[in-house]
């Protein structure tokens, strides 16, 4: 990339006036990440370095032609220098820029220090000051302690108060996440204390060094950041959240004002204590120096360091083409820009995504629709609203047995008001009388009726009674007639007087698991059982062994395995498939020329058709897709797909890789190579699947779990 011959134009400069502190915060960048060098920095920045500085700042806005600028005096704890210390410098600053140049001065305190006093002197100097807490008492603790231990909020609270009474002074307050403190229970603090402007930082982390609690909780920031995003974008707009505000323009293709969102160049250096010169002062998370620029106030010119090689190499990290390969072929780049740059440093320096990529694209992805939704872009509230959620919850089994237990009584509730009705309609309609009585003795028990509508093929067949009762034409997937017969009832009645079977139940002779589909399909004869059983229950182990969650959650679901052939298709292709028609239900090959599959094989189709069951549960109440004609190239299919097929896809091929990666690591000589080749295929065509559902009509709720299964896609 071309760098302009002048280098970059700086605009703001931070000045390190102290390089300690009078409070140990167990995060900061400065005392407790890589780079050590406060240790052997002067505690204060010296008076000829102060002049030194000014001189040099006055020259460099002069020579740049620049007009305005701003100085933030910064630490350690610049009130450590002393308030009337302070003051000169800030009036040393004015009087060399001269009049011809507005000099904005702030600074960005802990607030201990902070009496009337100073605060008077800063206010006739002009000075912004910003304050650093991270909120209420329970949370602004966590961290930001003595080196004893010891709370720093009633001092820092009384210094809000004192800010509180300046507005004319007071900038706002920057405060770090820790996603232990509820979204509500800040912003509420925030809103009532009437602070002027809000930035939430995230921890500062890069891939050596991951977030904080992450590793445990894959989804703790992801999930803070959105429901703090829809807390303030719904209760709390009139709350100044740079950190959301930036997010918006970004999202709105405006430029972002914080270097966590959008592209942008490079303008601030950072001045240490010893009068060097140095980058990004957050730099110091990645090693040792890094940060440092050649030169110093006493010997080299700012101009100098504006043209420097190492700010330019800053600079193309701030451009698209300055971003690894994945970030520049991710859909949400130009809103992310790649992520803080400190965040995305790893073995090979700066060429990944940012260690928050997942957050962020969930973030961004999430604004977006609500950005969509607020403008009516998007389907109406009340349609797209059915599920209200965590969707990064319902996503993986190991923490949606709450929502999928909703979803699946939901589910059961209707289909036992559609059992009841089919019921309802065969008492009064039927010409048989014996139809008419075990109509009657199954009405006549409420119990018996909740049980059966947990079964796929009773659900299959009252919803052929309905159809046909409304008129609709009723036909199998072969096109052959589907006629609901009387009978059936009988037999589900005999079924309820028998003893109770396992769920799911294997290989039933239940027609209504077998007619929905004439003869597009060939089922085993029942003699398969004796060694198809023992597979099964090898295949669920594996399962179990992996996630026993999700073992749990597929036994709750899902209620009928059939084992099939498809006759059309290649003799070595082991086949299963899942059909909405008859919920929970559950059909795969247990034979593969002549022989049983292998057990893996089994587990990997009962885990594809679970999911479907699973992605059925949600779209009941809840579609993922807009209402389209269209269809699209889906990955795994040679024919179009409609996109709701195309999401389904994801959604079972998310769980398989992660399926295939337990296996990968079990290093079974017969699986390796399958394992590996099964990981390589699966992330090559999820790539492509996510850049086609990308522009495919979605809904709400639809776009939401999209951000989760591309997150979960990248892990």
């Amino acid at each position: 990339m071309a760098v302009r011959a002048d280098g970059v134009q700086l605009t703001s400069f931070l000045v390190k006036v102290a390089s300690r502190c009078n409070l140990d915060c167990d995060y900061c960048y400065v005392y407790h990440h890589a780079d050590q060098s406060w240790r052997s920095m002067p505690r204060l920045l010296s008076p000829e370095n102060r002049e030194a500085f000014a001189s040099q700042l006055a020259s460099y806005l002069q020579h740049a032609g620049i007009r305005r600028c701003v100085v933030v005096f910064h630490g350690g704890e610049p009130l450590l220098m002393g308030s009337t210390e302070l003051v000169a410098f800030a009036a040393q600053l004015r009087c060399a820029v001269g009049t011809h140049v507005q000099l904005d001065i702030g600074m960005q305190t802990n607030g201990l220090l902070l009496t009337q006093e100073a605060l008077d002197a800063f206010a006739s100097a002009a000075i912004g000051i910003s304050l650093s807490l991270d909120g209420p008492k329970e949370a602004n603790d966590l961290h930001r302690t003595s080196r004893r231990g010891r709370s720093s909020f009633e001092q820092t609270y009384q210094a809000l108060q004192l800010l509180r009474s300046a507005p004319d002074v007071f900038a706002g307050v920057i405060a770090v996440i820790d996603p232990r403190t509820q979204p509500r229970q800040l912003l509420e603090f925030f809103s009532e204390q009437q602070v002027p402007r809000l930035d939430f930082l995230l921890p500062d982390a890069h891939h050596q060094r991951p977030p904080p609690g992450r590793v445990e909780q894959p989804y703790l920031y992801e999930k803070w950041l959105i429901e703090a995003f829809d807390l303030w974008f719904d209760e709390y707009p009139t709350l100044q959240v740079r950190t959301f505000e930036a997010l918006l323009d970004a999202v709105a293709g405006m430029p972002s004002q914080t270097d966590a969102f959008g592209f942008g160049d490079v303008s601030l250096i950072t001045v240490e204590t010893d009068g060097s010169y140095h980058d990004l002062d957050v730099l110091k998370v990645v090693s040792q120096d890094a940060t440092r620029l050649n030169g110093a106030v006493t010997d080299t010119p700012i101009s100098e360091v504006a043209a420097s090689p190492a700010l330019a190499a800053h600079r193309a990290l701030l451009t698209k083409e300055g971003l690894c390969t994945s970030c520049r072929s991710c859909d949400v780049v130009d809103v992310c820009g790649g992520g803080s740059v400190p965040h995305r440093f790893g073995l090979n320096g700066f060429k990944n995504p940012t260690v928050y990529c997942k957050e962020m694209r969930a973030l961004i992805r999430h604004v977006q629709a609500r950005v969509a939704e607020s403008l009516k872009l998007a389907r109406p509230v009340s349609a797209a609203a059915g599920y209200t959620g965590d969707l990064r919850e319902f996503e993986s089994a190991e923490t949606s047995r709450e929502a999928v237990s909703a979803l699946w009584a939901s589910a059961t509730s209707a289909q036992s008001t559609g059992l009841r009705s089919a019921l309802l309609w065969l008492e009064s309609s039927c010409n048989e009388p014996e139809g008419t009585a075990v109509a009657r003795t199954l009405l006549e028990s409420p119990s018996a009726i909740d049980l059966l509508a947990q079964q796929p093929g009773a659900v299959a067949w009252s919803n052929a009674i309905l159809a046909r009762d409304a008129g609709r034409p009723v036909s199998a997937i072969d096109g052959s007639a589907l006629d609901p017969d009387v009978s059936y009832a009988q037999w589900m009645l005999a079924g309820l007087q028998g003893s109770p079977e396992a769920s799911p139940v294997v290989h039933a002779t239940d027609v209504w698991l077998r007619r929905p589909f004439g003869g597009a399909i060939h089922f085993e004869d029942q003699d398969v059982l004796p060694a198809a059983l023992p597979l099964l229950q090898e295949a669920l182990g594996i399962l179990d062994a992996w996630r026993p969650a999700l073992v749990r959650e597929l036994r709750m679901i899902c209620h009928a395995v059939q084992f099939i052939r498809d006759p059309a298709a290649d003799p070595d292709k082991i086949v299963s498939f899942s059909d909405n028609a008859v919920p929970g239900a559950l059909y795969v090959s247990v034979m593969q020329r002549g022989g049983l599959i292998d057990a893996y094989d089994l587990a990997d189709s009962l885990l594809h058709e679970y999911r479907h069951q699973k992605l059925y549960l949600l779209e009941r109440i809840a579609p993922v897709v807009e209402p389209t004609t269209g269809k699209v190239v889906s990955p795994w299919r040679q024919d179009l797909r409609p996109p709701s097929g195309l999401f389904h896809a994801i959604f079972v091929f998310v769980e398989l890789r992660r399926f295939w990666k337990y296996v990968n690591s079990l290093n079974l000589d017969r699986l390796n190579v399958r394992a590996q080749n099964q990981l390589i295929d699966t992330d090559t065509r999820l790539r492509e699947a996510f850049q086609t559902l990308a522009k495919c009509p979605l809904t709400g709720v639809g776009r939401s779990l999209a951000a989760v299964l591309e997150a979960a896609a990248r892990e």
